[in-house]
């Protein structure tokens, strides 16, 4: 009888480290935010154990790896702070991986791990998001964090729209910070780890005050230099098509290949009068066959003729009397 009223205050701390140990679902090149909702493909045998071994509680604990490339990570393997997650819905796939919805909660610190297979649990402990106090500092930083995020999402071909107008209705400072690191394509998973362990609001924001106005830079950049590029391109084009607008007109007009003849005749008898000798009147004929053959809008083209008219009038045919 005396061990009856000792085996309830047990059973409940066990039922209570039951409901601590928390399925935890490793993730690569990926980290979770609180409120975020985020695909997630899962192939590996021990994540597709864990996701089907899911009953009416679908809360999970996600965490990112430190080092993507390891296949059958271990506790050591993964970052102690992650963020608990509902998974709202699971599709399977052809290739048997699936892929699931998960809705960030809150973040969570990992603690003893109590089971490895076939898939792991660990106990974990929430860490409460913290109201920071009413400050012009924590208000200016919102602000700016805002309106950089605005600039890169207007900037950007692939962001949408969209994303601005939510963060523009979020209140608050610590919910911003998350949302813009998860929408983020250019922020590494280091970034976003470490942001996701910044529980130090102001922090948090001028961390990634530092990153937007980092990738603003980039991108402005990034568009000058494709707008330069852009812009010769299309001035090359541009030249091409006058060019070719050029020849067809001469041609309909019957204007080339009778200039090109006329002009290589008169550059012939003058040539030959020069007093050339053969090997110079040899080269120069040859030249003058390239010339006719060349666009008067190419490159090249006022140096070959130049060249040609300095043969023709050079004095072949006299001398100074004088030898050496």
């Amino acid at each position: 009888m005396s061990q009856q009223p000792l085996s309830e205050p047990i059973a409940k701390t066990r039922e209570i480290n039951d409901v601590r140990a928390m399925p935890v679902l490793p993730v690569r090149d990926t980290v979770l935010f609180p409120h975020a909702v985020l695909p997630l493909t899962v192939g590996r045998e021990s994540s597709v154990q864990l996701i089907n071994s899911l009953g009416e509680d679908k809360t999970i604990i996600v965490v990112a790896q430190r080092e993507a490339r390891v296949d059958n990570p271990q506790p050591t393997d993964l970052y102690t702070l992650g963020t608990s997650a509902i998974v709202h819905k699971v599709v399977k796939m052809p290739n048997q991986s699936l892929f699931v919805f998960a809705e960030g909660l809150e973040r969570v610190r990992l603690g003893e791990f109590t089971q490895l297979a076939p898939f792991m649990r660990a106990k974990v402990s929430p860490i409460p998001e913290a109201i920071p106090p009413d400050s012009s500092e924590i208000e200016a930083l919102q602000r700016n964090v805002l309106t950089l995020f605005q600039q890169i999402v207007a900037g950007s071909p692939t962001l949408s729209d969209e994303l601005s107008t939510v963060a523009l209705n979020i209140d608050e400072p610590g919910r911003l910070v998350d949302f813009i690191a998860s929408s983020l394509p250019s922020l590494s998973t280091p970034d976003k780890q470490d942001t996701l362990e910044t529980l130090d609001i102001r922090v948090r924001l001028e961390k990634i005050n530092q990153h937007l106005a980092k990738e603003l830079e980039v991108q402005q950049l990034r568009n000058k230099i494709q707008s330069e590029v852009q812009d010769r391109v299309q001035q090359t084009q541009r030249e091409y098509y006058l060019r070719e607008q050029l020849k067809a007109i001469q041609k309909e007009l019957g204007e080339q290949d009778e200039g090109r003849a006329r002009h290589r005749r008169t550059e012939s008898r003058r040539s030959t009068s020069a007093g050339m000798p053969d090997e110079v009147k040899k080269e120069a004929l040859k030249e003058l066959g390239r010339l006719a053959r060349m666009s008067p809008m190419a490159a090249d083209y006022s140096v070959t003729r130049n060249y040609i008219e300095w043969l023709a009038v050079l004095p072949w045919a006299k001398t100074s009397g004088r030898r050496d």
